[in-house]
């Protein structure tokens, strides 16, 4: 392999890396972001509850019922939230901590 190629090999490992890691903080700081969120007025146990339990649907319905009544999360935020909780095993996550 010639330097140049060894030199845009590296780079592309780089930045495959960097896309890696940009997409786990993405979902700390949902986890983070919903864990806030619910923990306004609810207790984390309360929540881990439904980890694992609900599929996206149910959770999208679930946090959009609680934005309606007060919850501190964008609207925006609503489907990665629930995408977020849906994902989750039961008992794991921010939420759970």
């Amino acid at each position: 392999m010639t330097l140049r190629k060894t030199r845009y090999a590296l780079a592309g490992c780089a930045m495959a890396g960097i896309f890696a890691l940009a997409g786990m903080a993405g979902a700390s700081d949902i986890g983070q972001t919903v864990k806030q969120a619910c923990s306004r007025c609810h207790s984390p146990k309360r929540v881990c509850l439904t980890v694992g339990v609900k599929n996206d649907a149910a959770w999208k319905a679930t946090v959009a019922r609680m934005v309606q009544k007060g919850a501190q999360l964008p609207a925006d935020r609503i489907d990665a939230a629930s995408a977020y909780l849906a994902g989750l095993a039961p008992g794991t996550g921010t939420v759970c901590e």
